[in-house]
């Protein structure tokens, strides 16, 4: 889960927020969905509503999400918690995503 204001460009600050003491990160392929899909009756009208893929840098902050007991995702929806981009590709261009590799760089210039 990740709260709407999570998402900033790829290239935005990453705000630690106050208190964080095990932020940490991960790469994660997002899939774009171009329209509404509801009560669908195959795994073909599913794929049908991709618009396409991009990556996204999934920052957690993992004492928040692990360690203060409730709600997993309190710990992945802090502000700016999901750099995403810079490209959406569309999926007839991706192939088959399960045989993409994924790699993310942090704090590379």
């Amino acid at each position: 889960m990740k709260a709407p204001d999570t998402v900033v460009g790829p290239d935005d600050d990453v705000l630690i927020p106050r208190g964080s003491a095990k932020t940490d990160w991960e790469v994660e392929l997002a899939v774009v969905i171009g329209r509404t899909a509801r009560y669908l009756d195959s795994e073909a009208q599913a794929h049908a509503c991709i618009a396409g893929y991009a990556v996204s840098h999934d920052v957690s902050e993992r004492e928040f999400q692990l360690e203060r007991g409730g709600q997993w995702d309190k710990g992945k929806s802090c502000e700016t918690f999901n750099p995403f981009g810079p490209w959406i590709t569309t999926a007839d261009a991706v192939g088959d995503p399960q045989a993409l590799s994924l790699r993310l760089s942090v704090n590379a210039l």
